[in-house]
Protein backbone atom coordinates (compact mmCIF):
# COMPACT_ATOMS: atom_id res chain seq x y z
CA UNK A 1 0.00 0.00 0.00
CA UNK A 2 1.60 3.25 -1.04
CA UNK A 3 2.19 6.33 1.68
CA UNK A 4 1.98 9.59 0.31
CA UNK A 5 3.14 12.10 2.97
CA UNK A 6 1.97 15.64 2.50
CA UNK A 7 4.25 18.45 3.26
CA UNK A 8 2.24 21.86 3.28
CA UNK A 9 3.45 25.54 4.01
CA UNK A 10 1.52 28.49 3.63
CA UNK A 11 3.23 31.56 2.48
CA UNK A 12 2.17 35.00 2.91
CA UNK A 13 3.88 38.11 2.03
CA UNK A 14 3.04 41.58 3.43
CA UNK A 15 5.00 44.36 3.96
CA UNK A 16 5.64 47.59 3.04
CA UNK A 17 8.49 50.20 2.08
CA UNK A 18 10.63 52.56 4.79
CA UNK A 19 9.81 56.19 4.22
CA UNK A 20 12.49 58.59 5.53
CA UNK A 21 11.82 62.47 6.07
CA UNK A 22 13.42 64.44 4.09
CA UNK A 23 13.10 68.92 4.20
CA UNK A 24 11.27 68.56 1.04
CA UNK A 25 9.74 65.25 0.08
CA UNK A 26 9.18 62.33 1.62
CA UNK A 27 11.28 59.64 -0.26
CA UNK A 28 10.19 56.14 -0.19
CA UNK A 29 12.88 53.36 -0.06
CA UNK A 30 13.36 51.12 -2.65
CA UNK A 31 12.21 47.25 -1.76
CA UNK A 32 14.98 44.86 -1.51
CA UNK A 33 15.25 42.74 -4.50
CA UNK A 34 13.56 38.93 -4.68
CA UNK A 35 16.14 36.01 -3.83
CA UNK A 36 16.95 34.84 -7.69
CA UNK A 37 16.75 30.93 -7.44
CA UNK A 38 18.59 30.88 -10.85
CA UNK A 39 21.77 29.07 -11.46
CA UNK A 40 23.94 26.09 -10.94
CA UNK A 41 23.64 24.36 -7.44
CA UNK A 42 25.06 21.84 -5.11
CA UNK A 43 24.22 19.99 -1.92
CA UNK A 44 24.57 17.09 -0.12
CA UNK A 45 21.13 15.38 1.71
CA UNK A 46 20.26 12.76 3.84
CA UNK A 47 17.20 11.00 5.28
CA UNK A 48 15.39 7.63 5.01
CA UNK A 49 13.37 5.31 2.96
CA UNK A 50 10.76 2.73 3.04
CA UNK A 51 9.28 0.09 1.03
CA UNK A 52 6.82 -2.34 0.70
CA UNK A 53 9.14 -4.86 -0.24
CA UNK A 54 6.66 -8.01 -0.04
CA UNK A 55 8.79 -11.71 -0.74
CA UNK A 56 6.02 -13.74 -3.08
CA UNK A 57 6.53 -17.00 -3.07
CA UNK A 58 3.98 -20.18 -4.47
CA UNK A 59 1.18 -19.91 -1.85
CA UNK A 60 2.57 -17.70 0.55
CA UNK A 61 3.79 -13.58 0.65
CA UNK A 62 6.02 -12.25 3.32
CA UNK A 63 6.34 -8.11 4.47
CA UNK A 64 10.06 -8.13 4.91
CA UNK A 65 9.97 -6.22 8.26
CA UNK A 66 13.82 -4.63 7.75
CA UNK A 67 12.63 -2.35 4.49
CA UNK A 68 13.38 0.42 5.83
CA UNK A 69 17.02 2.53 5.34
CA UNK A 70 19.26 5.41 6.06
CA UNK A 71 20.20 7.07 2.92
CA UNK A 72 22.65 9.75 2.14
CA UNK A 73 24.47 11.41 -0.79
CA UNK A 74 24.45 14.26 -3.06
CA UNK A 75 22.61 16.44 -5.49
CA UNK A 76 23.33 18.86 -8.30
CA UNK A 77 20.87 20.79 -10.56
CA UNK A 78 20.01 23.93 -12.64
CA UNK A 79 17.51 26.25 -12.55
CA UNK A 80 15.95 29.12 -14.17
CA UNK A 81 13.57 31.20 -12.71
CA UNK A 82 11.28 33.85 -15.15
CA UNK A 83 9.42 35.73 -12.12
CA UNK A 84 7.25 33.70 -10.01
CA UNK A 85 8.04 30.43 -12.08
CA UNK A 86 11.11 28.02 -11.90
CA UNK A 87 11.98 25.07 -14.18
CA UNK A 88 15.21 23.31 -13.70
CA UNK A 89 16.41 20.18 -13.87
CA UNK A 90 18.41 17.79 -10.86
CA UNK A 91 19.75 14.91 -10.48
CA UNK A 92 21.67 12.66 -6.99
CA UNK A 93 22.61 9.79 -5.78
CA UNK A 94 21.99 8.45 -2.47
CA UNK A 95 23.50 5.12 -0.70
CA UNK A 96 21.05 2.88 0.72
CA UNK A 97 21.27 0.76 3.87
CA UNK A 98 18.09 -1.91 2.80
CA UNK A 99 18.79 -5.46 3.62
CA UNK A 100 19.72 -8.22 6.31
CA UNK A 101 20.73 -11.43 5.34
CA UNK A 102 19.17 -14.69 6.72
CA UNK A 103 15.70 -14.39 6.89
CA UNK A 104 13.04 -17.72 6.73
CA UNK A 105 10.03 -17.10 5.30
CA UNK A 106 7.40 -19.70 5.54
CA UNK A 107 5.78 -21.17 2.15
CA UNK A 108 4.00 -24.67 1.31
CA UNK A 109 7.39 -25.77 -0.10
CA UNK A 110 8.85 -25.61 3.36
CA UNK A 111 10.69 -23.13 4.70
CA UNK A 112 12.62 -20.67 2.32
CA UNK A 113 15.97 -18.32 3.58
CA UNK A 114 15.58 -15.02 2.33
CA UNK A 115 18.41 -12.32 1.75
CA UNK A 116 18.24 -8.89 0.52
CA UNK A 117 20.24 -5.69 0.06
CA UNK A 118 19.63 -2.42 -1.46
CA UNK A 119 23.14 -0.41 -2.44
CA UNK A 120 22.02 2.33 -3.92
CA UNK A 121 19.21 4.85 -5.71
CA UNK A 122 19.57 7.42 -8.09
CA UNK A 123 17.44 9.83 -9.72
CA UNK A 124 16.64 12.08 -12.46
CA UNK A 125 14.13 14.85 -12.74
CA UNK A 126 12.67 18.18 -13.87
CA UNK A 127 11.80 20.52 -11.09
CA UNK A 128 8.91 22.89 -11.72
CA UNK A 129 7.93 25.34 -8.87
CA UNK A 130 7.01 28.83 -7.98
CA UNK A 131 8.87 31.15 -6.19
CA UNK A 132 7.63 33.64 -3.31
CA UNK A 133 10.95 35.56 -2.32
CA UNK A 134 13.28 33.03 -0.87
CA UNK A 135 10.21 30.34 -0.80
CA UNK A 136 10.10 28.19 -3.23
CA UNK A 137 7.72 25.18 -3.56
CA UNK A 138 8.46 22.51 -6.28
CA UNK A 139 7.24 19.27 -8.02
CA UNK A 140 9.56 16.90 -9.40
CA UNK A 141 8.99 14.49 -12.28
CA UNK A 142 11.70 11.87 -13.47
CA UNK A 143 12.96 8.45 -13.41
CA UNK A 144 15.33 6.46 -11.18
CA UNK A 145 17.31 3.45 -10.64
CA UNK A 146 18.09 0.87 -7.66
CA UNK A 147 20.42 -1.61 -7.26
CA UNK A 148 19.50 -4.68 -5.06
CA UNK A 149 21.20 -7.97 -4.60
CA UNK A 150 18.85 -11.21 -3.75
CA UNK A 151 19.14 -14.59 -2.28
CA UNK A 152 17.01 -17.59 -2.13
CA UNK A 153 17.76 -20.86 -0.28
CA UNK A 154 14.92 -23.64 -1.09
CA UNK A 155 14.41 -26.52 1.05
CA UNK A 156 16.68 -29.25 0.56
CA UNK A 157 17.39 -30.39 -2.86
CA UNK A 158 15.79 -27.17 -4.65
CA UNK A 159 17.98 -24.86 -6.20
CA UNK A 160 20.20 -21.68 -4.57
CA UNK A 161 19.07 -18.73 -6.81
CA UNK A 162 21.60 -15.32 -6.26
CA UNK A 163 21.52 -12.41 -8.41
CA UNK A 164 22.12 -8.60 -8.53
CA UNK A 165 19.69 -6.15 -10.69
CA UNK A 166 19.84 -2.65 -11.10
CA UNK A 167 16.33 -1.48 -12.27
CA UNK A 168 14.54 1.89 -13.29
CA UNK A 169 11.28 3.06 -12.63
CA UNK A 170 9.53 6.35 -13.07
CA UNK A 171 9.94 9.10 -9.84
CA UNK A 172 7.43 11.99 -8.90
CA UNK A 173 8.12 14.25 -6.03
CA UNK A 174 8.03 17.43 -4.10
CA UNK A 175 9.23 19.59 -1.58
CA UNK A 176 9.95 23.47 0.14
CA UNK A 177 13.25 24.97 -0.26
CA UNK A 178 14.44 28.49 1.31
CA UNK A 179 17.12 30.88 0.40
CA UNK A 180 18.50 31.14 4.41
CA UNK A 181 21.83 32.72 2.76
CA UNK A 182 22.67 34.33 -0.19
CA UNK A 183 24.23 31.10 -1.66
CA UNK A 184 22.91 28.66 0.76
CA UNK A 185 19.69 27.06 0.87
CA UNK A 186 17.83 24.00 2.60
CA UNK A 187 15.29 21.71 1.65
CA UNK A 188 12.91 18.81 2.96
CA UNK A 189 11.48 16.90 0.06
CA UNK A 190 9.42 13.31 -0.26
CA UNK A 191 9.88 11.08 -3.34
CA UNK A 192 8.37 8.26 -4.74
CA UNK A 193 9.89 5.57 -6.83
CA UNK A 194 8.32 3.38 -8.75
CA UNK A 195 10.32 0.43 -9.42
CA UNK A 196 7.96 -2.67 -10.21
CA UNK A 197 8.33 -5.98 -9.13
CA UNK A 198 11.66 -7.92 -9.74
CA UNK A 199 10.74 -11.79 -10.83
CA UNK A 200 13.43 -14.01 -10.41
CA UNK A 201 14.18 -16.24 -13.99
CA UNK A 202 15.18 -19.85 -12.58
CA UNK A 203 12.87 -20.00 -9.28
CA UNK A 204 9.25 -19.13 -8.31
CA UNK A 205 10.10 -15.84 -6.49
CA UNK A 206 8.87 -12.41 -6.96
CA UNK A 207 10.09 -9.14 -4.79
CA UNK A 208 8.39 -6.55 -4.61
CA UNK A 209 11.10 -3.46 -4.03
CA UNK A 210 8.80 0.25 -5.23
CA UNK A 211 10.54 3.17 -2.80
CA UNK A 212 9.65 5.71 -0.88
CA UNK A 213 11.75 8.66 0.39
CA UNK A 214 12.01 11.31 2.94
CA UNK A 215 15.07 13.62 2.07
CA UNK A 216 16.66 16.85 3.79
CA UNK A 217 19.23 18.38 2.52
CA UNK A 218 21.50 21.46 2.11
CA UNK A 219 22.58 23.19 -1.57
CA UNK A 220 25.61 25.66 -2.48
CA UNK A 221 24.19 28.41 -4.94
CA UNK A 222 27.06 29.14 -7.16
CA UNK A 223 25.24 32.39 -8.05
CA UNK A 224 24.66 34.37 -5.10
CA UNK A 225 20.70 34.60 -4.76
CA UNK A 226 20.79 38.18 -3.01
CA UNK A 227 22.50 40.33 -0.66
CA UNK A 228 23.47 38.96 3.31
CA UNK A 229 20.72 42.54 4.31
CA UNK A 230 18.19 40.85 2.28
CA UNK A 231 18.14 37.19 4.23
CA UNK A 232 17.72 38.12 7.53
CA UNK A 233 14.62 37.39 9.56
CA UNK A 234 13.03 40.20 11.24
CA UNK A 235 13.78 39.89 14.60
CA UNK A 236 17.83 38.79 13.96
CA UNK A 237 20.50 39.29 16.71
CA UNK A 238 21.49 42.19 14.58
CA UNK A 239 18.13 44.14 14.85
CA UNK A 240 17.30 42.73 18.36
CA UNK A 241 20.96 45.27 19.69
CA UNK A 242 19.67 48.02 17.26
CA UNK A 243 16.79 48.45 19.19
CA UNK A 244 18.51 48.25 22.62
CA UNK A 245 20.74 51.21 21.60
CA UNK A 246 23.38 48.96 20.76
CA UNK A 247 25.55 49.13 17.33
CA UNK A 248 23.89 46.94 14.98
CA UNK A 249 26.42 43.08 14.79
CA UNK A 250 27.10 43.58 18.75
CA UNK A 251 24.76 41.43 20.57
CA UNK A 252 26.28 41.05 24.27
CA UNK A 253 27.10 37.35 25.82
CA UNK A 254 24.02 37.34 27.74
CA UNK A 255 22.31 38.09 24.73
CA UNK A 256 23.64 35.15 22.79
CA UNK A 257 23.43 32.86 25.28
CA UNK A 258 19.33 33.53 25.78
CA UNK A 259 19.03 33.21 22.39
CA UNK A 260 21.19 29.71 22.05
CA UNK A 261 18.94 28.39 25.39
CA UNK A 262 15.94 29.90 23.30
CA UNK A 263 14.37 26.37 20.94
CA UNK A 264 12.68 28.60 18.45
CA UNK A 265 15.39 31.78 18.43
CA UNK A 266 16.30 33.80 15.15
CA UNK A 267 19.67 32.37 15.06
CA UNK A 268 21.78 29.69 13.56
CA UNK A 269 22.92 27.27 15.17
CA UNK A 270 24.29 24.19 15.03
CA UNK A 271 24.10 21.45 18.39
CA UNK A 272 25.74 18.61 19.31
CA UNK A 273 23.83 16.81 22.54
CA UNK A 274 25.44 13.76 23.67
CA UNK A 275 23.42 11.72 25.93
CA UNK A 276 25.16 8.85 27.81
CA UNK A 277 22.42 6.32 29.02
CA UNK A 278 23.47 4.31 31.74
CA UNK A 279 22.81 0.28 32.98
CA UNK A 280 20.29 0.13 30.05
CA UNK A 281 18.57 -3.40 29.11
CA UNK A 282 19.18 -6.74 30.72
CA UNK A 283 22.88 -6.68 30.86
CA UNK A 284 23.23 -3.01 32.77
CA UNK A 285 25.12 -1.71 28.86
CA UNK A 286 25.39 1.85 27.73
CA UNK A 287 23.54 3.36 25.50
CA UNK A 288 25.10 6.70 24.10
CA UNK A 289 22.93 9.55 21.73
CA UNK A 290 24.63 11.78 19.90
CA UNK A 291 22.08 14.79 18.23
CA UNK A 292 23.19 16.61 15.44
CA UNK A 293 20.42 19.19 15.79
CA UNK A 294 21.25 22.18 13.41
CA UNK A 295 18.71 24.94 13.40
CA UNK A 296 17.86 27.39 10.93
CA UNK A 297 15.04 30.26 11.05
CA UNK A 298 13.50 31.41 7.95
CA UNK A 299 11.30 34.15 7.99
CA UNK A 300 7.75 33.72 6.10
CA UNK A 301 6.90 37.68 6.23
CA UNK A 302 7.32 40.69 8.19
CA UNK A 303 5.14 39.00 11.27
CA UNK A 304 6.17 35.46 11.07
CA UNK A 305 9.11 33.13 11.17
CA UNK A 306 9.53 29.19 10.93
CA UNK A 307 11.85 27.82 12.80
CA UNK A 308 13.51 24.60 10.89
CA UNK A 309 14.93 22.45 13.94
CA UNK A 310 16.76 18.71 12.25
CA UNK A 311 17.42 15.89 14.81
CA UNK A 312 20.01 13.19 13.62
CA UNK A 313 21.00 10.87 15.79
CA UNK A 314 24.05 8.81 15.79
CA UNK A 315 23.43 6.09 18.39
CA UNK A 316 25.36 3.11 20.03
CA UNK A 317 22.44 0.73 21.11
CA UNK A 318 22.69 -1.95 23.61
CA UNK A 319 21.25 -5.06 22.00
CA UNK A 320 18.07 -6.52 24.04
CA UNK A 321 19.14 -10.45 23.39
CA UNK A 322 22.76 -10.20 23.77
CA UNK A 323 25.45 -8.78 25.61
CA UNK A 324 26.97 -6.21 22.83
CA UNK A 325 26.10 -2.97 20.73
CA UNK A 326 24.84 -1.67 17.42
CA UNK A 327 25.73 1.76 16.48
CA UNK A 328 24.67 3.68 13.27
CA UNK A 329 22.67 6.17 12.65
CA UNK A 330 18.80 6.76 14.00
CA UNK A 331 15.47 8.41 12.65
CA UNK A 332 15.93 11.35 11.51
CA UNK A 333 13.49 13.99 12.73
CA UNK A 334 12.44 17.71 11.12
CA UNK A 335 10.41 19.86 13.30
CA UNK A 336 9.19 23.35 11.74
CA UNK A 337 7.73 25.93 14.16
CA UNK A 338 5.53 28.69 13.21
CA UNK A 339 6.74 31.66 15.10
CA UNK A 340 5.48 34.86 15.66
CA UNK A 341 7.81 38.21 15.45
CA UNK A 342 6.38 39.93 18.40
CA UNK A 343 3.55 37.73 20.22
CA UNK A 344 2.30 40.96 21.89
CA UNK A 345 3.33 39.45 25.28
CA UNK A 346 6.70 41.08 27.30
CA UNK A 347 9.22 38.29 27.15
CA UNK A 348 6.98 35.15 26.01
CA UNK A 349 6.72 33.98 22.91
CA UNK A 350 5.50 30.64 21.58
CA UNK A 351 5.97 28.34 18.40
CA UNK A 352 3.72 25.69 16.34
CA UNK A 353 3.95 23.30 13.50
CA UNK A 354 4.55 19.70 12.06
CA UNK A 355 7.11 17.38 13.45
CA UNK A 356 7.98 14.39 10.73
CA UNK A 357 10.52 11.36 11.29
CA UNK A 358 11.93 9.76 8.58
CA UNK A 359 12.69 5.97 9.18
CA UNK A 360 16.48 6.44 8.59
CA UNK A 361 17.80 3.79 10.89
CA UNK A 362 20.98 2.42 9.21
CA UNK A 363 20.10 -0.91 11.75
CA UNK A 364 16.80 -2.17 12.59
CA UNK A 365 17.55 -1.63 15.94
CA UNK A 366 18.45 1.74 16.06
CA UNK A 367 14.48 3.05 15.13
CA UNK A 368 11.37 1.87 14.60
CA UNK A 369 10.95 1.89 10.86
CA UNK A 370 8.03 3.77 10.31
CA UNK A 371 7.61 7.23 9.07
CA UNK A 372 6.15 9.69 12.17
CA UNK A 373 4.10 12.61 11.42
CA UNK A 374 2.78 14.45 14.12
CA UNK A 375 2.35 18.21 16.30
CA UNK A 376 4.75 19.64 18.06
CA UNK A 377 4.48 22.85 20.17
CA UNK A 378 7.16 25.10 22.02
CA UNK A 379 6.45 27.84 24.85
CA UNK A 380 9.30 30.43 26.04
CA UNK A 381 9.47 32.81 28.66
CA UNK A 382 12.18 35.10 29.42
CA UNK A 383 12.05 37.89 32.03
CA UNK A 384 15.32 39.42 32.75
CA UNK A 385 18.08 36.73 33.37
CA UNK A 386 16.20 33.75 33.20
CA UNK A 387 14.84 31.33 29.82
CA UNK A 388 12.20 28.91 30.41
CA UNK A 389 9.59 26.89 29.02
CA UNK A 390 8.62 23.41 27.28
CA UNK A 391 8.96 21.58 24.22
CA UNK A 392 6.42 18.82 23.36
CA UNK A 393 5.86 16.51 20.26
CA UNK A 394 3.46 13.64 19.92
CA UNK A 395 4.33 11.45 17.00
CA UNK A 396 2.25 8.56 15.16
CA UNK A 397 3.41 6.41 12.60
CA UNK A 398 2.10 7.23 9.43
CA UNK A 399 3.82 4.55 7.10
CA UNK A 400 7.06 2.84 6.56
CA UNK A 401 7.85 -0.71 6.69
CA UNK A 402 4.86 -2.80 6.65
CA UNK A 403 6.82 -5.80 9.51
CA UNK A 404 7.24 -3.29 12.05
CA UNK A 405 5.05 -2.30 14.77
CA UNK A 406 2.98 0.53 14.65
CA UNK A 407 4.46 4.00 17.15
CA UNK A 408 2.48 6.64 19.44
CA UNK A 409 5.37 8.34 20.97
CA UNK A 410 5.18 11.17 23.65
CA UNK A 411 8.45 13.75 24.35
CA UNK A 412 7.86 16.88 26.44
CA UNK A 413 11.29 18.70 27.25
CA UNK A 414 11.38 21.45 30.02
CA UNK A 415 14.26 23.55 30.42
CA UNK A 416 15.08 26.48 33.22
CA UNK A 417 18.22 28.42 32.76
CA UNK A 418 19.67 31.12 34.51
CA UNK A 419 21.83 33.78 33.05
CA UNK A 420 24.43 34.75 35.69
CA UNK A 421 24.72 38.61 35.92
CA UNK A 422 28.24 40.00 35.31
CA UNK A 423 28.94 36.01 35.19
CA UNK A 424 31.47 36.23 32.33
CA UNK A 425 29.06 33.71 30.29
CA UNK A 426 28.14 31.07 33.09
CA UNK A 427 24.56 30.23 33.61
CA UNK A 428 22.42 27.41 35.32
CA UNK A 429 20.65 25.09 33.17
CA UNK A 430 18.30 22.06 33.44
CA UNK A 431 16.23 20.47 30.61
CA UNK A 432 15.72 16.92 31.30
CA UNK A 433 13.58 15.12 28.06
CA UNK A 434 10.32 13.42 29.43
CA UNK A 435 9.16 10.55 27.27
CA UNK A 436 6.02 7.88 26.92
CA UNK A 437 5.30 5.49 24.91
CA UNK A 438 1.58 5.20 24.76
CA UNK A 439 1.98 1.61 23.45
CA UNK A 440 3.98 0.29 26.25
CA UNK A 441 2.12 -1.87 28.78
CA UNK A 442 0.97 -0.17 31.84
CA UNK A 443 3.72 0.94 34.15
CA UNK A 444 6.77 0.31 31.32
CA UNK A 445 5.49 3.87 29.34
CA UNK A 446 7.08 6.94 31.04
CA UNK A 447 10.21 8.22 31.64
CA UNK A 448 10.87 11.10 33.74
CA UNK A 449 14.44 12.51 34.71
CA UNK A 450 15.22 14.77 36.94
CA UNK A 451 18.77 16.91 37.28
CA UNK A 452 20.51 19.74 36.02
CA UNK A 453 24.16 21.21 35.61
CA UNK A 454 25.79 23.98 34.48
CA UNK A 455 27.43 25.77 31.37
CA UNK A 456 28.70 28.79 29.91
CA UNK A 457 29.25 31.19 26.34
CA UNK A 458 32.95 31.81 25.17
CA UNK A 459 34.82 32.35 22.20
CA UNK A 460 37.15 30.98 20.20
CA UNK A 461 38.70 33.43 18.04
CA UNK A 462 35.32 34.85 16.81
CA UNK A 463 33.24 31.79 16.96
CA UNK A 464 30.64 31.79 19.83
CA UNK A 465 30.43 28.57 21.30
CA UNK A 466 28.05 27.65 24.49
CA UNK A 467 28.73 24.18 26.70
CA UNK A 468 27.28 22.34 29.19
CA UNK A 469 27.20 19.09 31.23
CA UNK A 470 24.14 18.13 33.09
CA UNK A 471 23.19 14.98 34.72
CA UNK A 472 19.95 13.47 35.31
CA UNK A 473 18.31 10.35 37.42
CA UNK A 474 15.11 8.94 36.22
CA UNK A 475 12.51 8.35 39.27
CA UNK A 476 10.32 6.64 36.95
CA UNK A 477 11.51 4.29 34.06
CA UNK A 478 10.54 0.93 32.60
CA UNK A 479 11.91 -2.53 33.18
CA UNK A 480 15.39 -2.21 32.09
CA UNK A 481 15.56 1.25 31.57
CA UNK A 482 18.50 3.59 32.09
CA UNK A 483 18.64 4.32 36.01
CA UNK A 484 20.49 7.70 34.84
CA UNK A 485 22.00 10.03 32.14
CA UNK A 486 25.02 12.30 31.55
CA UNK A 487 24.46 15.06 28.55
CA UNK A 488 27.12 17.06 26.96
CA UNK A 489 26.14 19.63 25.08
CA UNK A 490 28.12 21.96 22.59
CA UNK A 491 26.74 24.26 20.06
CA UNK A 492 28.30 26.60 17.49
CA UNK A 493 26.56 30.19 17.06
CA UNK A 494 25.99 32.09 14.48
CA UNK A 495 25.02 35.39 14.71
CA UNK A 496 24.09 37.88 11.82
CA UNK A 497 26.65 40.38 11.58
Amino acid sequence: MRTAIAIVIVTAISGSALAADMPVKALRRAAPPPYDWSGLYLGAHVGGAWSNRTVIVPGAAWDDPFSSAFIGGFQLGYNLQAGHFLVGVEGDFAWATFGQPGFTVSSPLGPIQFTDRQKWISTVAARFGIAVDRWLTYGKVGGGWAQDSATFIFPSGAPIWTDTNTHGGWLLGGGIEYGFKPNWTVKLEYDYLKLGNWTAPTVPAEWRRDVQMIKMGMNYKFVSGNSDDTTRTPDDSTGSAHAKGRAPGSPTSEDLAKASQNPIASLVTVPFQNNSNFNNGPFGRTQNVLNIEPVVPMSLNAQWNVISRTILPVISQPNPLIDSSTNGVGDISESLFFSPVNSGIKDFTWGFGPIITAPSASDPILGTGKTLLGPTMVLVVMPGHWVMGVLINNQWSVGGAPGRTSVNFLTAQYFINYNFPGGHGWYFTSSPINTADWTAAPGQQWTVPVGGGFGRLFKVGDQPITASVQGFYNVVRPDNGPTWTLRVFVSLLFPDK
